[in-house]
């Protein structure tokens, strides 16, 4: 990061960790730059950060999914293995809604 001001590889990474104090930098730097200017691959490790972050209510369900569905639809993002839960995040009508407790049980499916 520079400054305040987050480079666009600071806001891939600030948006896939869904980080509370610049996510929403994260997301205006990475709506106004182009895709293609860098890559970060969301690992397991960070995955589950953001889900026990939903747990905590540190990010709302509504937060995860939309963090979720920009993670697929962005070329940026290599989500590797986990695109079919980030699939079920993204689309939660499919698993019958998404609560704590489906957070929960995919945290530790995970493990």
């Amino acid at each position: 990061m520079r400054g305040n001001r987050l480079d666009y590889n600071d806001a891939l990474k600030a948006f896939a960790l869904c980080c509370d104090d610049t996510r929403e930098e994260a997301l205006s730097v990475l709506a106004s730059t182009p895709q293609g200017q860098g890559c970060l691959r969301l690992t397991s490790t960070m995955f589950k950060e953001v889900l026990q972050s939903a747990i905590e209510d540190k990010v709302s369900i509504d937060e995860l999914e939309f963090w979720a569905t920009i993670l697929l639809q962005r070329d940026d993002y290599d989500v590797g293995d986990l695109e079919g839960s980030l699939y079920a995040l993204s689309e939660p009508e499919l698993m019958g809604g998404l609560d704590k407790v489906k957070i929960a049980r995919l945290l530790t499916l995970l493990d």
